[in-house]
This record gives C-alpha cells, structure tokens and sequence, in this order.
C-alpha cells in the first residue's frame, strides 16, 4: 500500500518517479526501481511508455488459502472501503500452463479515470510457480475521464 500511495499514484499525477521512488527506499536497478524487503520484493517496472501506468511485480510469501490473499484485502479496503471504488473483475483463468487470478477496481471523478489491478500467477493446478513464493503484479493507471454522453 505504501508504494501505491506514495510512489504510484503521485507518480502518475505527475511527479518524478525517479525523485519519488528513491525518498520511498527503492534502488535504481536498468530501467527499473526495486525494493527488497524479508518477505517481498517489489519491481517497479519502468514507465518510459506510459507514465499515467505503474505496473509493480510482487514476490511474496505464499498464502496457502488463496493466492495473495493479504495484497487483496489490504487492496480492496483502500479502493473500494476507503475510496469507494468499484469492484470489476476478480476472477480466475486458466491459459497454457498459467492460473491466473485477477482483481480490479475503477473510479471516475474529478475529470479522472483511475484503475488497479492485481493479477497473481500460478502453475495451471493452483500451485505457486516458485517453490517458496507467489508473484503478483499490481497495476495502477489515471486517465483523463471519458466524455459524459
């Protein structure tokens, strides 16, 4: 949550991602910025393309009763508890080999549209695709808010 409060959604609304991440602890790793932690590391991928969208990979502890349930409850409570966010999807796919689990949350106002998504991993059978972690990617994303009709 404190990277999405504290680098993401500034970031995105026009702040210096790389002043941003840096005050917040992450290190500069290529084109990248990455915080590693006992039990996370969290990879903000380089936002050259599109600076209005975050996307962060999470590798973190395994949960064995759903996958990244923590993320997921502390996620929903900021969007849609504490922001009164709309729930979008959250869902599960299976394609090839891969499971993936999928959650995300919109709002529109004040002439903005934000979206977060977080979409975690797995073998196609429900197991972790790392022996002793989970990976997430966390997705964050502001854009100007479509036209009334």
């Amino acid at each position: 949550l404190s990277t999405l409060d504290r680098v993401c959604v500034p970031s995105a609304n026009g702040g210096s991602l790389a002043q941003i991440a840096k005050a917040q602890g992450f290190r500069k790793s290529g084109d990248n910025w990455v915080m590693k932690q006992r039990e996370y590391q969290l990879t903000i991928l380089s936002t050259a393309g599109n600076p209005t969208q975050f996307q962060v990979e999470i590798v973190h502890p395994i949960d064995p009763e759903a996958p990244a349930k923590p993320i997921v409850i502390a996620l929903h409570n900021w969007a849609a508890v504490e922001r009164d966010w709309s729930l979008y999807r959250n869902d599960k796919s299976v394609i090839g080999a891969s499971e993936f689990t999928t959650r995300s949350w919109e709002h529109t106002a004040d002439g903005k549209h934000e979206a977060l998504v977080l979409t975690t991993t797995r073998r196609a059978d429900g197991s972790p695709a790392r022996s002793n972690a989970d990976t997430s990617e966390m997705i964050y994303g502001v854009t100007p808010a479509p036209p009334a009709s």
